[in-house]
């Protein structure tokens, strides 16, 4: 009796998709027109496929594709706990993460063709967006910056937002101008290559916030390592012809490398300046002092992807959901600023 492989090649697909093809319980992951191809050719050539038995729940496959590499995956904790989420969730949902892919390698768009729905963690350029769309529908991104995609599904948080109000509280907490250190994101193509530079939301809302307060902006843009942090923050204090009054840092990390640079100048977080970071990771919680972060949803954005990928293959819906989990302030030792004690005067 001829193979799956071999109807595969006659129909000029790949095993997996015949194999769905010709399952009841996967075929909807897979275009109509390739079903009757499949069929077609499997009769012609007297194949005779397995008989499933309908079932109430089926194991969904899912492709993973990340922009991020392993590196920045390892040290950062915000993107650990996204994963933590979508994996969790998954087992839970049956739901199977079959393929890692990241970008940097290149992918070809038509290998999510085989899986019944795509995960994308970061920013990809619109164009590899539809290169992957055109052979998988079921598509979510995590995290991505664009808000005018309106082709797939999209989770995020409201980071605009939060930066608009942490400029607000440091600006009532000091008479100095606020200064700013952040990242830029880089939106890929599928081939890995940088299409181009964008701005995170948190920068675009330090422009727009220092524009309306008539402020001169005192920002560095760098990568997001803690070590980039320390780079960044020993530029802009030699750089600036002010004392700055606030620091509004894009990230945990960040703040780690940035703190690091003020003690080495004497300037003591919390005390002689306010910080205000990003993420809410539990490192932290164990500086000294305790740094003030805004907690970003990390877990939950894995959680609601899981959740929008089933609503995708079990509705066929043919409009995209936008999906924004906020973000609050949390606690710390670096905002408000706090008197010094006399031992510290």
């Amino acid at each position: 009796m001829p193979t799956i492989r071999e109807i595969a090649k006659l129909a000029n697909v790949s095993p997996g998709t015949v194999s769905r093809a010709l399952n009841p319980n996967k075929k909807q992951a897979v275009a109509s027109e390739t079903i009757e191809k499949v069929k077609k050719i499997a009769a012609e050539v007297g194949y005779e496929p397995v008989q499933h038995k309908e079932t109430s729940q089926h194991v969904l496959t899912c492709a993973l594709i990340t922009t991020l590499t392993l590196q920045e995956e390892t040290e950062d904790e915000y993107w650990h706990f996204i994963r933590k989420g979508i994996y969790e969730t998954a087992a839970k949902e049956s739901v199977a993460i079959q393929n890692i892919f990241r970008i940097q390698n290149g992918i070809k768009p038509n290998v999510v063709a085989d899986f019944d729905a795509v995960i994308i963690l970061g920013s990809l350029s619109s164009n590899a967006i539809m290169r992957f769309k055109a052979y998988n529908k079921n598509i979510v991104i995590i995290d991505d910056v664009k808000s005018d995609d309106s082709h797939v599904d999209t989770i995020g948080t409201n980071l605009y937002a939060l930066t608009r109000m942490a400029l607000d509280k440091l600006s009532a907490d000091t008479d100095g101008p606020i200064a700013f250190i952040g990242g830029n994101r880089l939106e890929l193509r599928s081939n890995g290559s940088v299409e181009q530079v964008v701005d995170d939301p948190r920068t675009s809302a330090y422009h727009d916030w220092a524009a309306i307060k008539r402020q001169k902006e005192l920002l560095k843009l760098t990568s997001w390592s803690s070590q980039a942090g320390l780079t960044a923050v020993e530029a802009l204090l030699s750089e600036s012809q002010t004392k700055i009054g606030a620091l509004l840092v894009a990230s945990d990390p960040l703040a780690i490398g940035v703190m690091k640079g003020l003690r080495e100048q004497n300037i003591m977080p919390g005390k002689d300046i306010s910080i205000i970071s990003f993420d809410g990771i539990k490192l932290a919680s164990f500086l000294t002092p305790v740094l003030t972060s805004i907690w970003l949803p990390k877990e939950e954005l894995g959680i609601t992807a899981i959740n929008q990928i089933k609503n995708l293959v079990t509705t066929n819906r043919d409009w995209s959901v936008r999906t924004e989990i906020p973000g609050r302030l949390g606690t710390g030792d670096t905002y408000p600023i706090r008197e010094k004690t006399e031992n510290e005067l």
